[in-house]
């Protein structure tokens, strides 16, 4: 039967996902309360600020891939260990500030997940063997991880409802931060024997900065909606007070509109019940069901948990393959090295632009739609790039195959981040940052037998998976529209949200 699509607003699946019709009220006022106030220059602030930690994640990661090579000829190595941890100090780093932002809120790791990368990222350049360098690698991971977790969740939390396809043009900052990287390496690495140290130390100066900007320049109050979800709604009022008064913005909500409402059902960790181990790891699990409410809940979750741990995969399988498939079938992308960097350089600069054009594709054609245009367009590309031979071929498939799946990239981050609820946003985005690292993790077994067998099975199985998650995207329960989410169900059958 056709389809049809039924508005339900955030604040009800809210309540049904907590059980706590109070907490629906209370998420009502306050999101009332955000739009009212509109989009001011502290939201600006906002969006480079937080940003710039989409910017921190693709330079750590960058910065261990570009200096692999040099770091383990200085130190001897011929096991790709710091590799390894870099995705182990990610995914631990994803957990402990996911599951912690839930808990203890968002303020904390926002503020200091970026000074402490930087001051580990400095340790880290200046190590002088390969496993104290794998450590402090991991950590400085651990904290970027975290960082991107809470950097989307805070700004989406701030936001008016008709600003938020800036959530997904925020991931433009991964391509910037790419740039900034390359353009680095392309200064030292070719040029100086210890370059891989002062990529170290020049990307964790730029860090450090952003970081001190956060502490001393933006000041970020905890977000509202964490507040009101924990029970300190006088907190709530007097931060978006202030940025009412601040920009002569008009702001109504109450501390009596809030009170009105009654008192939380739901069983809530604060921060101000001190360390308590056991009500925390209550509260963890109760963010986690929350995530599982019901059949609908539920598929939804795992929908999106599915689509990171693929993309991390299907993504991972193609950098590391695409270049031996290549070679190995007679192409020749080699080059001088300022060819090199120059293409390289053009390539991360075209994903800052993908972004861009998905929250266009957004106000057009919603989340689902974008997504599923970005992951068909990835795949057509990829498979196209199996037929690159030569290094201007290289250069224009892979700014092409950048744009595209950045389209896909930009839109799931913000897709995923409206969808989870805010007493569980943390604990969501957290677990699915996890997946998609474990998927990244699991390519090299693909790389493994694309390399030995010299077939062109990876890149193919890399841009069939993005065509399911473009598939899998347009199969999405709910879509964000208006101030709340449409729901598609078929025929009269009703779905309790």
């Amino acid at each position: 039967m056709a389809k049809e699509k039924t508005a339900v607003t955030v604040e009800e699946i809210a309540a049904v996902r907590h059980g706590d019709p109070v907490l629906a009220q209370k998420l009502r006022l306050i999101n009332n309360a955000i739009d009212e106030i509109g989009f001011t220059w502290y939201h600006f602030q906002l969006f480079c600020i937080a940003g710039y930690g989409y910017a921190v994640d693709s330079q750590l990661e960058l910065i261990q891939s570009s200096v692999h090579s040099y770091v383990a000829l200085q130190f001897g190595a011929d096991y790709p260990t710091d590799t390894q941890t870099t995705y182990v100090g990610y995914v631990l780093g994803a957990l402990f500030w996911g599951f912690g932002g839930d808990l203890i809120g968002r303020k904390l790791a926002f503020n200091t997940s970026l000074i402490l990368a930087s001051l580990l990222g400095f340790a880290t350049g200046g190590m002088n063997s390969f496993a104290t360098y794998c450590i402090f690698n991991a950590l400085a991971n651990f904290c970027a991880g975290g960082n991107l977790v809470m950097d989307v969740t805070v700004f989406m939390e701030y936001v008016p409802f008709k600003w938020q396809f800036l959530n997904t043009m925020m991931a433009m900052w991964w391509g910037i931060g790419q740039t900034v990287n390359n353009l680095i390496c392309w200064g030292f690495l070719p040029n100086y024997s210890s370059g891989w140290r002062y990529v170290w130390y020049t990307n964790s100066g730029i860090i450090l900065f952003c970081g001190l900007l956060r502490l001393f320049v933006l000041r970020l109050d905890e977000t509202p909606k964490f507040l009101v979800s924990t029970g300190r709604d006088d907190e709530a009022v007097q931060a978006l007070q202030r940025i009412a008064r601040k920009y002569q913005r008009p702001c109504s909500l109450t501390l009596d509109q809030l009170q009105a409402c009654g008192e939380l059902c739901s069983d809530y960790y604060s921060p101000q019940q001190g360390w308590q181990p056991a009500k925390m790891l209550a509260a963890v699990k109760e963010h986690v069901r929350i995530l599982y409410q019901n059949k609908i809940v539920a598929y939804s979750t795992t929908s999106l948990m599915l689509s990171y741990l693929l993309v991390g995969f299907s993504s991972s399988i193609f950098y590391n393959f695409l270049y031996i498939y290549i070679q190995s079938h007679g192409g020749n992308t080699a080059a001088p090295s300022h060819i090199v960097y120059r293409n390289s350089t053009l390539s991360y600069m075209t994903a800052i632009f993908g972004p861009i054009f998905s929250a266009l594709l957004v106000r057009a054609f919603g989340r689902r739609y974008t997504m599923l245009f970005g992951g068909m367009a990835t795949m057509a590309i990829m498979f196209g790039y199996t037929t690159v031979r030569t290094p201007s071929g290289d250069a224009g498939f892979s700014s092409a195959t950048n744009f595209f799946m950045n389209v896909y990239y930009g839109c799931l981050y913000a897709y995923a981040t409206e969808i989870f609820p805010a007493q569980a946003r943390g604990t969501g985005m957290g677990l699915a940052s996890v997946l998609g690292a474990i998927g990244g993790s699991l390519s090299p077994v693909a790389y493994y037998f694309g390399e030995s067998s010299g077939t062109s099975v990876p890149i193919w199985l890399a841009g069939a998976l993005f065509g399911v998650l473009g598939i899998l995207a347009a199969l999405y329960p709910f879509e964000p529209s208006g101030k709340g989410l449409n729901l598609v169900r078929s025929g009269n059958r009703s779905e309790v949200i």
